[in-house]
Parts: structure tokens; C-alpha cells; sequence
């Protein structure tokens, strides 16, 4: 009888997963990749401050409101060409008193083209990602 149990609780437990799956799908998330003058069109800003000859601090700040007023949170990607090195890596944010939220963390100037910054939109079933490649924003050779 012991193998009846375990066969039960097997059957159980898979019944279980199998309708939890079922009823909580898989996100989908719509992906644009923003240029500058989209990004002055989202009333997003893209800053960067060299610190020290090997660093750079980066900021990302915009207003909750508007496209971004259903703003869920802003995430990190480092990708090497096409291969994954860290991938949804949730950043916090800094509410300003001017109603805005920043985003700030310092990179290594050698792995900042490998950057890109993520602003995710809307529930688990309807996200649209904002993606920001920090290539496209900060000019290395000319950081102060």
C-alpha cells in the first residue's frame, strides 16, 4: 500500500502545478528599444559623470506620468555581444521632490557599452520594456 500513497501524492502534486500553470500563463513583454529622441519624447534623461579614470557614474531619471505613468520598476542587462552575463537586475529607486525617480549606480568605463538600462510598464500580462543601451547615451570620450 506504501506505493499507492506516494502514487496518489504524485498525481496530486502534479494536478496542482498543472493548474497553477495554467491559470498564471507566462508574461509576454513588448520590447522598444528607445533612441535619444524618443527618450526626450518619454522625458527620460540618460546622465553620466566620470569618476576617477577607470569609472563612470550613470543616472536614469523620468517622471512617473504620461507613457511611464503605470511605471513598474526599472532593471539592469549586461550582455557580452549576444550572451547573457546578468540579466533582470531590479534597481531601486530614488523618489525625488520634484516628482521625479532616479536610478543611479557606477560602472567600470571598460563594460559600460555592455550596459542596458530597462524601464518596464504595466502588469505581468501587459509589460512593454523601455530599453535604454547605454551605448547609444553616454559618450565615453568626452566624460568630465
Amino acid at each position: 500500500m506504501p506505493s499507492n500513497k506516494k502514487l496518489i501524492l504524485g498525481v496530486a502534486v502534479f494536478a496542482t502545478l498543472l493548474a497553477v500553470s495554467a491559470t498564471v500563463g507566462y508574461a509576454m513583454m513588448d520590447i522598444e528599444v528607445v533612441s535619444n529622441e524618443r527618450a526626450k519624447a518619454l522625458e527620460v534623461s540618460v546622465r553620466a559623470k566620470a569618476s576617477g579614470p577607470k569609472h563612470v557614474w550613470v543616472e536614469l531619471e523620468f517622471k512617473t506620468e504620461g507613457e511611464l505613468k503605470n511605471f513598474s520598476h526599472v532593471s539592469m542587462e549586461i550582455r557580452d555581444g549576444k550572451e547573457l552575463l546578468v540579466g533582470y537586475a531590479p534597481m531601486e529607486a530614488k523618489r525625488t521632490n520634484s516628482g521625479t525617480v532616479v536610478f543611479r549606480f557606477i560602472a567600470s568605463r571598460a563594460y559600460l557599452d555592455k550596459i542596458t538600462l530597462r524601464i518596464v510598464e504595466g502588469e505581468l500580462t501587459n509589460m512593454v520594456g523601455h530599453e535604454f543601451p547605454l551605448r547609444d547615451f553616454v559618450d565615453l570620450e568626452n566624460l568630465h
